[in-house]
């Protein structure tokens, strides 16, 4: 087992740097292309005109709206707002848990996003590394299960992953929280794509995916295109551990303006068709890129969300950025070099110019 943590992480955890480049579409960033429901956009001026009111410190509409988003997921029984913490953004939740916990030792896929290690290292643990394959297209495989023992304090998963997009298979997925539970082991499933695949979106249908002592990390962030807005939340069964993270949070760390974003947003997905029709235009749009790109000679790994992996030739990203265009360089994730991009799968007329640009280049 290799237990030498090598992720890059010197250079930015995501892409978007739109402030030191000039960009005309940035297909570095993750975000639902689907137009933004106009309850959201209301939800907005509404929390921008209650700025002069502290935030609710507790919460308790926001996670009222979540947990009654989310009820399906638990089964039988639903879920209550004990079952909910907010943060500022996913990240935040992700260190509060560390910091929770405190593990000696973690275990993490390579390559994943590396906001995981950022937590990981800040205390102290020390890390290993699960290489996905490549020949796999970096999906997630049984072996996992044997790098998880009783010396492992936390483990981190994420579904889909995060370069590649791909989805853990359901039974695995049981049995990574199986193998965890019977450990004593802590697993975080990064769920902040899910919602926007056909997985996902089966989810809300009903069926229990929250497993007994997994956390859950979800947000609205990826699914409203909202990055300026920090609305993530954990879901959990373990209402203990729940509690103990919440400690780790401060006072009023969800802005007046998120939560009203988020009681929305939470409105609105359990309410209309939205995330359909997202789901739908993404896996349109995304078919039409693996075809497009795959005709240029460019490496595509399958994926199920709203952002591919490639493979092409070293300077793809200087040659694009020349031309306005950002792609997300993937050098600085585990386990990939010079020759990965990432690019999400925005609107059509965005994705052809992608395509248009890509031929002149080639």
């Amino acid at each position: 087992m290799n237990s030498e943590f090598s992720t890059n992480i010197s250079e930015a955890l995501h892409g978007g740097d739109v402030y030191r480049n000039e960009v005309r579409l940035d297909f570095s960033v993750n975000l639902n292309p689907f137009d933004m429901p106009q309850a959201v956009l209301d939800a907005i001026q509404t929390g921008l005109a209650e700025i002069h009111q502290y935030p609710d410190p507790k919460q308790q509409k926001l996670r009222e709206g979540i947990a009654a988003l989310e009820a399906p997921s638990f089964g039988e029984g639903g879920a209550g707002t004990e079952n909910v913490v907010c943060g500022n953004g996913a990240s935040e939740l992700i260190m509060a848990a560390v910091h929770a916990v405190m593990p000696k030792k973690a275990l993490i896929t390579a390559p994943c996003y590396a906001g995981y290690a950022v937590a990981l290292k800040a205390a102290d643990t020390e890390i290993t590394e699960y290489p996905l394959k490549e020949s796999l297209g970096f999906a997630l495989d049984e072996e996992f299960l044997g790098y998880i023992t009783e010396d492992t304090g936390m483990v981190f998963i994420t579904d889909p992953n995060n370069p590649n997009g791909k989805l853990i298979r359901p039974d695995l997925k049981k049995a990574i929280a199986a193998k965890c539970e019977e450990c004593g082991v802590v697993l975080v499933i990064d769920e902040c794509f899910y919602p926007l695949t056909d997985a996902g979106l089966a989810a809300r249908q009903g069926g229990s995916v929250i497993a007994d002592k997994a956390l859950h990390l979800r947000a609205f962030t990826k699914t409203f295109a909202i990055p300026g807005i920090r609305t993530g939340y954990l879901l959990s069964r373990d209402t203990a551990l729940l509690e103990k993270i919440r400690k780790h949070l401060p006072e009023w760390n969800v802005s007046r303006i998120a939560e009203r974003t988020g009681e929305a947003a939470a409105k609105v997905l359990a309410e209309t068709d939205y995330l359909e029709k997202s789901v739908g235009m993404i896996s349109q749009e995304r078919s039409y890129l693996t075809e497009q790109l795959s005709g240029l000679g460019i490496k595509v790994y399958p994926g199920d969300t709203n952002y591919l992996l490639i493979r092409s030739v070293p300077d793809l990203y200087s040659r694009l950025l020349a031309k306005g265009i950002m792609i997300r360089r993937c050098a600085n994730f585990s386990g990939l070099d010079d020759t990965y991009f990432r690019i999400a799968v925005r609107r059509h007329t965005d994705n052809e110019e992608l395509v248009m640009t890509l031929g002149s280049i080639f």
